[in-house]
C-alpha cells in the first residue's frame, strides 16, 4: 500500500516505479530495495512537512532568494528548492514536465562529503562552508560553487543544510 502511495505521489504507476527502482539499483534483494525506498520517501516527506510547518522563514528564504538555493539532507538528498534553482539548474537538465521528479533523474555531486561539511561547520565555528557542486544528467552538467550552512545550528546532529549556489562563480 505504501509503495503504491509513493508511486502516485511521484507521478508514476506502481509498476513503473517498481521497474524503475529495479533498473536503477543492482540490489538482488528487491523486497529490501522497495522497503528502503518507502522509508526514504517517508523521511523526505516528514522533513518537508517539518520545514514547511515550523520554519516559515526557510520557505520565505527559498521563495524570495534571487539565486539558486536548495535544502540538502544529511543523506545528500534534495529536500526543497526555489524556483530559481528549477529554472537555472534543472532547466538545462530536465524537461519542465519532469522537474517535480528531478531528484530521481538528476545526479547531485559535492566536492566534499556532507558529513565533512557538517563537521567543518560545527568544529570550525564558521557560518558557512564553500565547496564545488555539480548537477548532471547524462552528458549534461551544471557546476557551481555552493555555500552551505546549517539550518539549525543548535541541533547540528540532525539539521539539514541550506545551500546557496553562486552562479557568478560557476565552474567552467
Amino acid at each position: 500500500e505504501q509503495l503504491e502511495f509513493c508511486a502516485k505521489d511521484e507521478g508514476f504507476k506502481l509498476s513503473e516505479l517498481v521497474f524503475r527502482l529495479i533498473d536503477e539499483n543492482s540490489s538482488t534483494n528487491r523486497s529490501s530495495l522497495l522497503r528502503t525506498y518507502c522509508a526514504r520517501w517517508m523521511r523526505k516527506k516528514l522533513i518537508q512537512a517539518h520545514i514547511s510547518h515550523t520554519n516559515a522563514d526557510i520557505q520565505g528564504i527559498l521563495t524570495s532568494c534571487p539565486i539558486p538555493c536548495v535544502i540538502v539532507s544529511r543523506e545528500k538528498r534534495l529536500i526543497a528548492q526555489n524556483s530559481v534553482f528549477s529554472e537555472k539548474i534543472l532547466g538545462p537538465l530536465v524537461s519542465p514536465d519532469m522537474s517535480d521528479n528531478a531528484e530521481t533523474t538528476v545526479r547531485f555531486s559535492l566536492g566534499r562529503p556532507v558529513d565533512r561539511i557538517i563537521r567543518d561547520l560545527v568544529g570550525k565555528g564558521t557560518p558557512f562552508i564553500e565547496t564545488n557542486v555539480a548537477f548532471s544528467r547524462g552528458s549534461a552538467i551544471v557546476q557551481m560553487i555552493g555555500r552551505f550552512c546549517l539550518l539549525n545550528p543548535r541541533i547540528s546532529d540532525t539539521s539539514p543544510l541550506l545551500c546557496f549556489l553562486d552562479p557568478q562563480r560557476s565552474q567552467r
